[in-house]
C-alpha cells in the first residue's frame, strides 16, 4: 500500500480555517518497491495452493504408511475403509479432501448430505463465547492475499505447549493467526486452533480476557500492532529468515531471491509496516492569504463513512382542476433532510405549473388535518400521510394583485364516469369563463370536504372541493354553492328542501367551539375563525381557508346513499419509487473515499488562530 496521502476533517492541534481544500495523491516514495513486493507476493499466491498441496500429499503418505503398519499390529482386524485419516473441520463425518492434478477438490462430508464442495478458506470459525469480533477480523485477514501469503508461507508453526515459556514462544500470537490461517486454507480448522488463538490474545492483552464482546476495530487495531512487534523482534527475525526460504520443489531463482528480499525488511521495519501503513494528510488553506498547511499523521486503517440514501419514497394526489376533474397519486423521491417548499417545488414540476399555484394538504379519513408552509421541515410528513396537492389560479397565486387567492374551477366530474384510457390530465393553468368574467377581487379561496355524522366518529364522504366564491356572501347563498358542487353526488330521487339549514360548516384550525360558521350571519365568510385562517398561514402557497361539512346521518343517506370517496389513479411513478427504495442500497469503495475526504467549510470563529 505505501504511504497515502489522504484529508482529515480536523488536523491534530491545529485550527482550521475557512475555505479548505483538499487533495489526495499518493506518496512518490517507495511506489516501486511496493510494485516489486507485490507482484512478487502474487506469485507466492499463486504458488500457496500447490506448496500446501505437496505438504499434504506428504503427510497423507506418511499416514498411510503409519495405518498399514498399524493394521499388521491388529492380528489382521482392520479398519473401515476412509476412517484412517482426520475429517476437514474437526467433524465426525466421513469426508475428506480428494488431492489430483489440478487444485484442491475437496469432497462433501458423507453425515452432511451436502452435495456442495468445500472451498478452501470458505470457512466458518467456533464462536467461543463473544468472539465474533475477532473470527471476523480473523476472516478479513484471511482473505487479504499479501497477509494471508506472508503468513501461510514464511512463518514457522506455533511453539508446543511444552516450550510456551522458553525464548521459542517470542511472536506467539502471529504464528498462532499464521497456523489458524493454515488450517482455514488447507480445510483442517477445529475449534481447538481457533480456541488456541483466543487464549494467547488473552495472554498478551488484558483488555480481551473473558468471554465480552469487543469492537473488532479496535482487536484489528491491537492486533496489526502486535504482529509489527512480533515481526520486529531479533529472535523471531532469525526464525523467520530460517524458515523464509522457497519451498523444497521451487526452482525459480528469480522468484526466490524476491520472495526472500520481501520475508526480510529493513531493520525497524516489518511487513506489516510495509503494507499498512500509510501517511494521513490534513490539508488546510487559508482562504484569504492562500496559504496551505499540510500534517501528515501515520496510521493502519481508517474508518469509512457509508454514503446512505438520500432520499426517501413520498405518495402526493394531486387535484388539477380542468373540465374533468380527476385525481392521480404519483410518487415522489424526496430529500431526507429539506423542507416543504422543496416538495412544493417537485409537485409544481411534475404538473408543469408555478409553485405558487400548489396547495398542500393533509386529509385522511376524519377529513381535513393540517396546511403545509414552505418553512416546516419535511419529516413532519410521513410516508404513509394522505397528502392532497390542489391547484390555484395564476392570477390568485400569493403576492399578486389580489391579496386572497381563490378558485374559479367549474364542477368535478363524477367519480364514476369514465374516461378514455391514457387521457392526459390539462393542467397549464387555464381558467375557466366564470372566474374570467368575474375577475378575483373579492373572492376567497375554500377547500371543502365533506363528513357523515360529527366528532371523532365523523367519516369522510365525496371527493374534496375546491372553491372561489365571494367572501360576502350569506349562509343561503354559500349552501347553495356547496349543493351545486355536489349535485352530481346526489341519488335521483333525493328532494332538496328550498329553506333551512341541511348541514354545519366549521372552520378547521381553531377550537371545535367557535369555528362553527352561524346560518344567522349575514355573512358568515367574515367570521373570526375564518379571519384567523388567512392570517395565520404560513409562507408558502395561495392563502385559503379549510371548511369542514358535517351532515346528519340521516340527511346524508336520504341524499347521497352510500357514495363512497374519490376514485383516485395511481401514476407508474408509485411503483417506481417504492421498488427504488426497497431494493438494498449499495456504494462503491470510491464513493467512500469521496465521502471521507469530502472538502468542507469551518466556520470562522474556529479559524481565528490562522495557519
Amino acid at each position: 500500500m505505501g504511504e497515502l496521502e489522504a484529508k482529515d476533517k480536523h488536523g491534530p492541534g491545529t485550527h482550521t480555517p475557512l475555505g479548505r481544500a483538499r487533495t489526495s495523491a499518493p506518496h512518490p516514495g517507495g511506489a516501486g518497491g511496493r510494485r516489486r513486493a507485490a507482484r512478487a507476493f502474487g506469485k507466492l499466491a499463486r504458488r500457496l495452493l500447490q506448496t500446501l498441496r505437496g505438504a499434504r500429499r506428504r503427510r497423507e503418505q506418511r499416514q498411510r504408511r503409519e495405518s498399514a503398519e498399524a493394521e499388521d499390529d491388529e492380528g489382521g482386524f482392520k479398519r473401515p475403509p476412509g476412517s484412517d485419516r482426520g475429517q476437514a473441520g474437526g467433524g465426525s463425518g466421513g469426508g475428506g479432501v480428494r488431492l489430483g492434478s489440478g487444485a484442491l477438490s475437496p469432497t462433501p462430508t458423507a453425515s452432511s448430505g451436502d452435495p456442495r464442495p468445500l472451498t478452501p478458506g470458505a470457512q466458518g470459525l467456533k464462536n467461543h463465547g463473544n468472539t465474533c469480533f475477532l473470527n471476523a477480523v480473523v476472516q478479513c485477514l484471511s482473505h487479504t492475499e499479501l497477509l494471508a501469503a506472508f503468513l501461510l508461507l514464511a512463518l514457522p508453526d506455533p511453539p508446543s505447549p511444552a516450550r510456551a515459556g522458553s525464548k521459542a514462544a517470542t511472536g506467539e500470537v502471529t504464528r498462532h493467526l499464521a497456523a489458524l490461517l493454515r488450517a482455514l486454507w488447507t480445510l483442517e480448522y477445529t475449534p481447538q486452533l481457533s480456541a488456541d488463538f483466543k487464549n494467547v490474545v488473552s495472554k498478551y492483552g488484558a483488555q480481551f480476557r473473558g468471554n465480552a464482546q469487543h469492537d473488532a476495530l479496535e482487536f484489528l487495531l491491537w492486533l496489526l500492532d502486535r504482529m509489527h512487534e512480533d515481526l520486529c523482534s531479533v529472535s523471531f527475525n532469525q526464525k523467520l529468515k530460517l524458515s523464509g526460504k522457497p519451498p523444497s520443489g521451487q526452482e525459480e531463482n528469480s522468484t526466490s531471491g524476491n520472495a526472500q528480499a520481501t520475508v526480510q525488511p529493513p531493520k525497524g521495519q516489518s511487513f506489516v509496516q510495509n503494507h499498512f501503513q500509510a501517511q494521513y494528510r490534513s490539508s488546510l488553506t487559508c482562504p484569504h492569504c492562500r496559504k496551505q498547511s499540510n500534517t501528515f499523521d501515520p496510521f493502519l486503517c481508517i474508518s469509512l463513512p457509508i454514503p446512505l440514501r438520500q432520499t426517501r419514497p413520498l405518495n402526493v394526489t394531486l387535484v388539477f382542476q380542468s373540465k374533468s376533474q380527476r385525481f392521480v397519486r404519483i410518487g415522489l423521491a424526496v430529500p431526507l433532510f429539506s423542507t416543504v417548499s422543496k416538495l412544493r417545488e417537485m409537485v409544481a414540476e411534475e404538473g408543469k405549473i408555478s409553485p405558487d399555484q400548489v396547495i398542500l394538504v393533509e386529509l385522511n379519513q376524519s377529513g381535513f388535518h393540517c396546511s403545509f408552509s414552505d418553512d416546516e421541515d419535511l419529516n413532519s410528513i410521513a410516508e404513509g400521510d394522505n397528502i392532497y396537492a390542489f391547484q390555484a389560479p395564476l392570477s390568485f397565486r400569493r403576492g399578486s394583485s389580489s391579496r386572497i387567492s381563490g378558485c374559479p374551477q367549474s364542477l368535478p366530474s363524477s367519480p364514476n364516469s369514465a374516461e378514455p384510457e391514457g387521457q392526459r390530465l390539462v393542467h397549464n393553468g387555464a381558467m375557466s369563463s366564470e372566474f374570467l368574467h368575474h375577475g378575483g377581487g373579492g373572492k376567497i379561496l375554500l377547500l371543502v370536504c365533506n363528513l357523515a355524522g360529527t366528532g371523532q366518529q365523523a367519516v369522510r364522504f365525496g371527493p374534496p372541493l375546491l372553491m372561489r366564491e365571494d367572501r360576502a356572501m350569506s349562509w343561503e347563498q354559500l349552501q347553495q354553492c356547496i349543493m351545486g358542487k355536489m349535485r352530481y353526488l346526489m341519488r335521483r330521487e333525493a328532494q332538496v328542501q328550498a329553506s333551512g339549514s341541511l348541514f354545519q360548516v366549521r372552520v378547521v384550525g381553531g377550537s371545535s367551539l367557535c369555528s362553527y360558521l352561524s346560518p344567522q350571519d349575514r355573512r358568515p365568510l367574515y367570521h373570526p375563525a375564518v379571519d384567523r385562517a388567512l392570517q395565520f398561514g404560513g409562507p408558502g402557497g395561495p392563502v385559503h381557508v379549510k371548511l369542514v361539512v358535517e351532515w346528519d346521518l340521516t340527511t346524508k343517506e336520504c341524499l347521497f346513499g352510500n357514495i363512497q370517496e374519490e376514485v383516485v389513479e395511481d401514476a407508474e411513478s408509485v411503483r417506481m419509487k417504492q421498488q427504488l427504495h426497497q431494493q438494498q442500497h449499495s456504494c462503491t469503495l470510491s464513493e467512500c473515499f469521496q465521502l471521507y475526504t469530502k472538502e468542507e467549510q469551518v466556520p470562522l470563529d474556529e479559524g481565528k488562530g490562522g495557519l
